[in-house]
């Protein structure tokens, strides 16, 4: 032993980091600790002294860890060290009399691996505070760190104020706090001026003889001491008496300090078994718990673990665990990654379920475990640490259907249930309830407890729900379900599916309901959508008296026949439903030529196959059909086919029919009407070759027979009658022309109709005027694009854009410079737009709008108006199914938009 000593000390002086540590935290001493000899402490002379031991006879004394200390928790303390030299904390050592006082220390680690434990007792003394107030020789800053230390003195001193009093040199008391009168019973007595022996005459020799001492200027304290009292219950108080002093620094009496912490020793006693048991409880069990602090360094290995690893627990770096510890993933074929053990995945991303992983120990059987791990949080809510538990499954998939469900395992699953669950006693009263049910009907679980079901049960309900309980209760049936309603908190209606068993105890009785509500709210509001979607549907159904509505399963049998059905076909719905099928109402060769249609092979198909094509095919689903009565008269209508499908199944075919016997008859009318027209049109062109060939000629003869009379009698020329039969001669072959040409505007179109080019035709037109617009100083601009055609016939495409450019430049203005601009939109509608924009003289719309493309309209003062171009031009517009718009404002100009249809190549 003297030589460890020797070392030891010598270890201490040599290293100056070492001597300092010593020096700056070791005000009350130090203890040295050796691994190799777990047993046994060696305590400085100093610790001993202040502890109430004769010092001894070297400088260090070696003794049994037991002597001096708490043994279970310095067990504890000494697997922390292990892990983390550097940590720092409080220890309790005991005094010579037996008790113990709780020390703060720091530890640092010799070259030879022994720890040195540097002391500083815990002064958090109230007395302190008020002898040292009263003698004015203590700072305020000191008695703050006082008063910050005493506040971390334990936890019973949060929970119980201090009971204190003073008393002068003859023990009578001078002040006194409330606590200590409830404390020692005395509340109804006026202590004040009397001896404490007068009020405590029980006080025993040992007592009186700590008072004389003290005031003698002796300091007594004991953190815990036990006295029984007379009825044989034991007392636990802590206490401290201490001189206080007068301003002459005398010594003027003594201040008592005490503090019952009965409840807190009964409570660390119960601590202490319950610790107690749960270490043999992890010893025994066969979980495997582990748990690491907050930097990963294990703290926990139990022996189950210890059993699966072939390992005891050692300081391991995180990197190295799997290695070390043989971790896989479940199929054992890949070491895990440190990020993906269960232990540090817990640690670093919070609570683990069901975490599969495999142990492959050195040697042993491997062990697939389930593990669960939780986060571990210290006072300030700082993470402290993880914890797992691992669960042997290597036999689980047979041993989980006979065992029972664990206390543990059914509030893991009732806590966390994505369905309410809830535990009533047989009176319906609430016992537990979990988070699912509480956001279900919005109470929680303390408002809860105040009701009972019947409370929150709808009353429409409750009796079918009493009458199933009472038939669970009399044992004739094991379990019930039901839906009902419950009120929600804040008072709307929550639909529930409700499902109920009951628990007996050993003999039989009832003993609680276990009951599971699922949340179907909205699967009702929306089944109360889809019925009212469904009646509004049948209404529509039903009121559809003009529209025959028919649907039938994918075999083709009718299934419904609406109103509108009953009144074309004369079948009630009762006679079809499953009673026909669709071909009942249909003509046989039409169904015959429709399956020839789809059927290129001309076999003959099935009903089902029929109506699976004809519902798929363009052509034919929505066309005219014939209907048969059940008279056994036909009628046409138009018929749309549509399949019924859900979840990509066909469930049957819709059949939508109207009545258009009246529609075929105007088109009947229509056609007859069409045959008229195309009639009148012949006639009309046979008159249009009258006219060009008999009125003409007679025309022409006329016209030659003046040109004759002219030249055989030359001094007609200056005869007005002549003059005048001359003009009217030229009128009216210009007439006939005019009407001869009008007339033939619409009988030979649509066979002429081909692509006409805009910008090409335009361009023609400003060609063959140039020295017209030259003379009249108009600029003509073409801003249509090359590439832009439409559907016309090409002589009258230049024509129309010939009257409308000659009208703009003959009617320019010489006031300003004159144009014409051409430009070209394609609308959405398929037609071109053609914009002929001048700043001509314009047009006065509000007086000539109606007259304006009128024959032998004019509207303003030219030798060369007749009238006839506009007239002609909105024709051949109107013959190639397109027209024309105008804006124009006297003074400033006109734009004229012509329609056309746009030519698209096929």
């Amino acid at each position: 032993m003297q030589n460890v000593r020797e070392h030891e000390i010598s270890l201490i002086m040599q290293e100056p980091h070492v001597f300092e540590f010593v020096q700056k935290y070791g005000l009350h001493g130090f203890l040295i600790y050796k691994p190799e000899e777990p047993d046994y402490i060696w305590l400085n002379i100093q610790i001993l002294r202040h502890l109430g031991f004769a010092p001894p006879s070297h400088i260090l004394k070696k003794s049994k860890a037991e002597e001096h200390l708490k043994f279970s928790n310095w067990k504890e303390l000494l697997f922390k060290i292990k892990n983390d030299p550097g940590k720092s904390g409080q220890i309790r050592l005991k005094t010579s009399r037996g008790h113990f006082r709780k020390f703060s220390y720091k530890v640092i680690q010799l070259p030879d691996g022994a720890f040195i434990f540097a002391l500083e007792e815990q002064k958090q003394n109230v007395i302190q505070q008020l002898s040292d107030s009263i003698a004015g020789g203590i700072s305020s800053e000191e008695i703050s760190q006082m008063k910050k230390r005493f506040e971390l003195k334990r936890l019973f001193i949060e929970q119980a104020p201090s009971a204190i009093a003073m008393f002068d040199n003859d023990l009578k008391y001078i002040a006194v706090s409330k606590r200590w009168l409830k404390d020692y019973h005395i509340e109804n007595i006026d202590v004040v001026g009397k001896s404490h022996y007068e009020i405590f005459p029980e006080i025993g020799e040992d007592w009186k003889k700590i008072h004389q001492e003290c005031l003698h200027g002796s300091i007594h304290s004991m953190d815990e001491e036990c006295f029984v009292r007379a009825d044989g219950s034991k007392n636990w108080i802590t206490w401290e008496v201490r001189p206080w002093y007068n301003s002459e620094n005398r010594i003027g009496g003594i201040i008592m300090h005490t503090a019952d912490i009965t409840e807190i020793k009964n409570s660390e006693a119960e601590n202490h078994r319950k610790q107690e048991l749960m270490e043999k409880v992890l010893e025994s069990v066969d979980v495997g718990i582990v748990a690491c602090d907050a930097k990963g360094n294990l703290t926990l290995f139990n022996q189950a673990t210890k059993n699966w690893h072939g390992l005891p627990a050692k300081p391991v770096p995180v990197e190295e665990l799997s290695k070390h510890y043989g971790l896989y993933n479940a199929d054992g074929d890949q070491e895990l990654k440190e990020s993906e053990i269960p232990l540090i995945k817990t640690l670093n991303t919070g609570a683990i379920t069901n975490d599969l992983m495999k142990i492959r120990p050195v040697s042993g059987e491997e062990v697939t475990v389930s593990v669960n791990g939780v986060q571990l949080f210290d006072q300030d809510g700082k993470l402290d640490g993880a914890v797992v538990a691992m669960h042997n499954i290597n036999h689980r998939l047979t041993a989980e259907k006979k065992l029972r469900i664990s206390e543990q395992t059914f509030r893991g699953s009732f806590e966390h249930a994505a369905i309410g669950m809830a535990i009533l006693d047989v009176s319906g009263n609430w016992l537990s309830v979990n988070k699912s049910l509480c956001n279900i009907i919005g109470y929680t679980e303390k408002e809860l407890r105040k009701l009972t079901f019947q409370d929150i049960t709808h009353p429409d309900d409750l009796n079918n729900d009493l009458n199933l309980l009472e038939e669970l209760v009399a044992g004739d049936r094991e379990f019930y379900h039901m839906e009902k309603r419950y009120f929600h908190n804040n008072g709307s209606i929550v639909f529930i599916k409700l499902a109920v068993s009951l628990v007996r105890d050993h003999r039989g009785d009832p003993l609680h309901f276990v009951s599971q509500i699922t949340d179907i709210t909205k699967e009702k509001i929306a089944a109360e959508k889809l019925r009212q979607t469904l009646n509004k549907l049948e209404g529509i159904f039903n009121a559809s008296t003009h529209v025959s509505i028919i649907s039938t399963d994918s075999e083709g049998r009718i299934e419904s026949f609406n109103k509108g059905a009953e009144r074309m076909l004369g079948y009630t719905q009762t006679e079809v439903s499953q009673q026909l099928n669709i071909t009942s109402i249909h003509v046989s060769n039409e169904l015959e030529s429709f399956s020839k249609n789809l059927f290129n092979d001309h076999e003959n198909y099935d009903l089902p196959e029929f109506l699976k094509k004809i519902s798929n095919s363009k052509k034919l689903k929505n066309k005219d059909w014939t209907y048969v009565r059940k008279d056994g008269t036909e009628f046409p209508v138009q018929l749309a086919i549509t399949s019924i499908s859900e979840n990509d199944k066909n469930m049957g075919y819709l059949f939508m029919a109207i009545d258009i016997t009246n529609l075929k008859l105007v088109q009947e009318e229509l056609s007859s009407v069409m045959n008229i027209t195309q009639e009148q049109n012949a006639r009309l062109k046979n008159f249009a070759h009258i006219v060009s060939h008999n009125l003409r000629s007679h025309s022409s003869n006329i016209g030659m027979l003046l040109d004759l009379s002219m030249r055989d009698y030359p001094e007609l020329k200056e005869n007005e009658i002549f003059r005048h039969l001359n003009n009217a001669s030229e009128n009216l072959s210009e007439t006939i022309e005019h009407l001869n040409e009008v007339t033939l505007i619409n009988t030979a179109v649509e066979e002429n109709l081909d692509a006409v080019n805009l910008h090409k035709s335009v361009e023609n037109i400003q060609n063959s005027i140039t020295a017209i617009a030259a003379k009249q100083k108009v600029e003509i601009c073409n801003n249509i694009e090359r590439d832009l055609h439409v559907l016309g016939v090409p002589a009258y495409i230049d024509s129309i854009f010939l009257n409308f450019i000659t009208n703009a430049v003959k009617y320019s203005s010489s006031e300003r410079n004159s144009y014409v601009k051409l430009s070209a939109t394609l609308e959405e509608n398929g037609f071109v737009r053609i914009d002929i924009e001048d700043n001509g003289l314009g047009i006065d719309l509000k007086k000539h709008r109606r007259k304006l493309f009128g024959m032998y309209k004019t509207f303003h003062a030219h030798e060369d108006s007749r009238g006839i171009g506009l007239f002609i031009t909105k024709n051949q517009i109107e013959a190639l199914h397109g027209n024309v718009q105008v804006k124009s404002t006297p003074g400033q100009g006109t734009v004229f938009s012509i329609y056309l249809k746009n030519y698209e190549e096929s």
